[in-house]
């Protein structure tokens, strides 16, 4: 019988050294949300943000962008099971330096008013106009929005924004040279295993070599760390595709920044890629790229994973409806320039999919910059972070 516990507590012992550190900390439950006033996407991205601002029964919202469209649609989505998106009004951006700027406001009253109860604001962008649907894309679902007694506030969610602070702070702690390895060791196991054969391939010389001559072409002209980084969202932001099957179902994940980032630019055809160029791969790949270049040009990343709060066609949710937040379902990478570690998470940058299961391919390019070095208010909307990998880190 106690050889029977010890071999218990030792079969225990080996599950929990495997469960990747920070997974403890998951977020079990959310407190109620508190009301505030204003949200900002971003307050280190000249010209590009979006302010949001809720003043008694109409909210305004602001934004600076390099994204262009002819017209915006500015709209909610209910939170309650069910509900669609509600139309509410257009805007129509005016361009200036290079930068389009539009202002919209909703309100409680009047033709189209924003009910009672939660809701997510959302931005359609429109690139051709508002009779070409086709082109249209999602700019912005990322404000969680209350009326209450005709009375418009934003939510924040503090059990979220505490665990990423936690995490933040556990992070800044760690030597940047943990986040500096050219040949990726520390993710190599995450990044380089075959979905099918399983095998783990090795990262060569020669696949350094071909990152650092990536890393040179996509941030060329660029003169700072950060404005590197930046190109180096856009590039992966403009050119991934997003598969959802591999999400879904958890299986043909391809993952490998080395053969995606070949793939794409010898236009080499693959099981996720395509002969003009075309290649699907899901937010850990997309991560993966952000670290296996800017590493080559001496800038310290890392991967990170947690939970992204449920936005597809179906269900929009907010925290207090999300149900499975301390599920692990998304990765993003930091940064560190400035003297500091920045989100960069290039997943929801654009509306790129593949259907793997129709075999067609939707491309819209970059969509927006939300969580290029968001705010820490605007992070907690939608991410949560729970582990961050790294050498000697589990």
């Amino acid at each position: 019988m106690k050889k029977k516990s010890m071999a218990v507590l030792l079969v225990l012992a080996l599950i929990v050294t495997m469960i990747p550190a920070g997974a403890f900390a998951a977020v079990e439950e959310v407190a109620e949300p508190i009301e505030v006033t204003e949200l900002i996407s971003s307050e280190n991205l000249e010209h590009n943000f979006v302010k949001v601002t809720a003043n008694g029964s109409s909210l305004t919202v602001e934004v600076e962008t390099p994204i262009q469209a002819e017209v915006v649609s500015i709209g909610t989505r209910s939170v309650a099971a069910g509900a669609k998106n509600v139309w509410a009004g257009r805007m129509y951006p005016s361009e200036k330096d290079g930068y389009y700027t539009f202002t919209g406001t909703l309100y409680t009253y009047g033709k189209y008013p924003v009910k009672e109860g939660d809701h997510v604001l959302y931005m359609t962008m429109y690139p051709d106009g508002e009779d070409n649907k086709d082109s249209s894309y999602i700019f912005y679902k990322n404000c969680n929005i209350r009326v209450k007694n005709g009375q418009f506030s934003i939510l924040q969610y503090e059990t979220i924004t505490e665990q990423n602070e936690k995490m933040a702070a556990k992070g800044a702690k760690y030597k940047k040279s943990r986040f500096t390895d050219k040949k990726l060791s520390d993710i190599k196991g995450l990044l380089f295993k075959d979905p099918v054969t399983k095998k783990t391939a090795s990262v060569t010389d020669k696949k350094v070599a071909y990152f650092k001559k990536v890393a040179k072409a996509v941030t060329k002209g660029a003169e700072t760390d950060y404005e590197k980084v930046l190109k180096i969202y856009e590039y992966v932001a403009e050119n991934f595709y997003y598969d959802d099957v591999a999400f879904s179902t958890g299986t043909k994940q391809y993952t490998d920044p080395y053969k995606n980032l070949y793939n794409l630019r010898n236009k080499k055809k693959s099981a996720n890629s395509t002969s003009d160029g075309k290649v699907a791969t899901v937010c850990s790949g997309m991560g993966g790229i952000v670290v296996a270049l800017a590493r080559q040009l001496d800038i310290p990343a890392r991967l990170v994973n947690g939970h992204h709060v449920g936005l597809g066609s179906q269900q929009y949710n907010n925290w207090s409806t999300e149900p499975d937040p301390e599920k692990v379902d998304h990765w993003w990478a930091e940064v560190y320039v400035d003297g500091r570690w920045i989100v960069v998470d290039p997943t929801p940058g654009n509306s790129n999919k593949w259907n793997r299961s129709e075999g067609t391919w939707t491309k819209t390019g970059i969509t927006n910059y939300i969580y290029f070095d968001p705010t820490p208010e605007q992070l907690a909307t939608s991410h949560v972070t729970y582990t961050i990998r790294g050498k000697d880190l589990k």
